[in-house]
């Protein structure tokens, strides 16, 4: 398991079994806090190579100086995801402020 997905308490089970230490799971997640890391939903997506970025900053510096007109020819679309049942896995991450794209901090 990654180790910023880790819950509280599977990091208190694996303190327990390295160090003999017991701690509650509210403990470590104070302790977290304190590191300033909180508990987040994870970026959906794939993780962006160097040539992935290069091809996007080469795409945008091609379109850059596009008209409205032009724009208006294209269609974007964005896919939403539903969720009809209570429970969506509850999958989080910790994560500190500014690090929503961190390695390790997105899901793919």
């Amino acid at each position: 398991m990654q180790q910023r997905m880790a819950t509280a308490n599977n990091i208190r089970q694996r303190l327990q079994a390295t160090t003999n230490t017991v701690v509650s799971g509210q403990t470590i997640r104070n302790r977290l806090h304190n590191f300033g890391l909180r508990a987040r939903h994870p970026v959906r997506g794939t993780t962006l190579t160097a040539n992935h970025r290069a091809a996007r900053r080469a795409w945008c510096t091609q379109h850059v100086r596009w008209q409205r007109q032009q724009w208006a020819q294209v269609l974007f679309t964005d896919e939403s995801r539903f969720c009809l049942e209570p429970a969506d896995g509850r999958i989080r991450v910790w994560r500190r402020r500014g690090e929503r794209f961190a390695e390790g901090a997105v899901l793919e």
